[in-house]
């Protein structure tokens, strides 16, 4: 591998190291960020949607559908960029929802199992009602998924980060 290639591949590693330290230390700027993608994203997918209506789609039966979907993209990403604040409230909502519905969909699943003979089945209920419990903690004070999220954000990119490093001195093997 080329020295150059070692010294880019060093550089990412330690910017996502940088990047998951600062998603740690500032909850608020995280959850602006990711609202910010979320609108930069969804923007991008509604242009990217509606240049392939344009393209081919418009053929196909069903295409009013591809076109409402690539319009409706467009209208939120636009949203979402110019009501960062807004979307950044949101997301702890949208996460603790989310995790709520995981939260009962294992405890359901682990009645299913007990039914099946799954001699495990309390393990998954017990995570299950954890889950549940811990959407319930984030509904109630949403501070509680604002944390969760930006401490998943952050301790992802600095594994991230440590894997670059841990690829770059074991890659010499593989070669």
């Amino acid at each position: 591998m080329k020295t150059s290639s070692k010294i880019f591949i060093g550089l990412s590693g330690l910017l996502f190291i940088i990047a998951g330290v600062m998603c740690l230390a500032s909850p608020q700027a995280t959850l602006l960020s990711l609202a910010w993608l979320l609108g930069f994203f969804t923007l991008f997918s509604g242009i990217a949607t509606l240049a392939f209506y344009f393209g081919i789609a418009s053929d196909y039966d069903g295409s009013g559908f591809i076109l409402l979907s690539a319009i409706a993209d467009i209208i939120m990403g636009m949203l979402f960029l110019g009501h960062q604040m807004l979307v950044a409230a949101a997301i702890p909502f949208v996460f603790a929802a989310w995790i709520m519905v995981v939260g009962v969909h294992t405890v359901i699943q682990a009645f299913e199992f007990k039914k099946a003979g799954f001699s495990n089945w309390t393990v998954l209920l017990i995570l299950g009602l954890l889950t549940v419990l811990f959407a319930a903690g984030s509904f109630i004070d949403p501070a509680i998924s604002a944390i969760s999220i930006t401490l998943l954000v952050g301790v992802a990119l600095i594994s991230r980060g440590v894997n670059r490093f841990v690829f770059l001195s074991g890659i010499g093997r593989l070669l």
